[in-house]
C-alpha cells in the first residue's frame, strides 16, 4: 500500500492550493520556498519490487534497476522545485541486508545480513549522492542534500548496546515466523 510518487505529487498539488487560499498567494510561496521536503525512495523499490517479482531482475539488471530509480528520483526532485521547494533532503538506502525480516529469511545464511542487499545499496546510495551533486548545479537556488542513513544503521546494528538496544536481528514488536505480524 505505498503511495506512488505521482499520487504524492498530485496530493502535494492539492495542498498548495489549500494553503494558497488559507495564506494568500505570497505567503503560501514564502512557506513553500522555506519548507523542508524530505522525500526517500528505494527500499520497497528493491526489496518488496525487485527482489521479489520475478519479472523485474529479468527485466532489468540491477545497475539498470538503480538507474531506473535515479531517473525517477531526478525527475521528482525537479517536479518538486518546479512546484516551489528549494529545500529537500533526499534519503539514501539503510544496510537492506540486515533488515530482520531480510535476515528472519536468509536461513541458509545463517540469518546473518545478506551481503549482496547490502551491497546494492551501498551502489544505490553513491549514485543517489551524484543525483545530489549533479542537480544542485542544474536548479538554481536549489538547497538539496543527500542523507546517507547507511553507516549510521550498521553501526546500531553491529553495535545495539550502544543505542539502547539488546537485539537487532529481529523486529522489536512483532509475532510470526517474519516477526512482521
Amino acid at each position: 500500500s505505498v503511495i506512488p510518487l505521482w499520487k504524492q505529487l498530485e496530493s502535494y498539488k492539492e495542498y498548495q492550493n489549500k494553503l494558497r487560499l488559507y495564506l494568500g498567494g505570497i505567503k503560501a510561496n514564502e512557506t513553500i520556498n522555506g519548507a523542508l521536503h524530505i522525500m526517500s525512495l528505494g527500499t520497497n523499490d528493491f526489496l518488496e519490487n525487485y527482489y521479489t517479482y520475478p519479472g523485474r531482475s529479468s527485466q532489468y539488471s540491477i545497475q539498470q534497476y538503480q538507474d531506473l530509480l535515479i531517473g525517477i528520483a531526478g525527475n521528482f526532485i525537479k517536479q518538486l522545485y518546479h512546484l516551489g521547494a528549494r529545500k529537500i533532503s533526499l534519503g539514501g538506502l539503510p544496510p537492506m541486508g540486515c533488515l530482520p525480516l531480510e535476515r528472519t529469511t536468509n536461513v541458509m545464511g545463517g540469518n546473518d545480513c545478506i551481503a549482496d542487499y547490502n551491497n546494492v545499496a551501498l551502489e544505490f546510495n553513491g549514485k543517489l549522492k551524484g543525483l545530489t551533486t549533479n542537480l544542485s548545479k542544474e536548479l538554481p537556488g536549489i538547497k538539496l542534500v543527500f542523507s546517507n542513513p547507511y553507516y549510521i544503521f550498521l553501526h546500531m546494528i553491529r553495535r545495539p548496546s550502544l543505542y539502547g538496544f539488546e537485539v537487532t536481528s529481529v523486529a522489536c514488536c512483532a509475532t510470526g515466523m517474519f516477526e512482521m505480524g
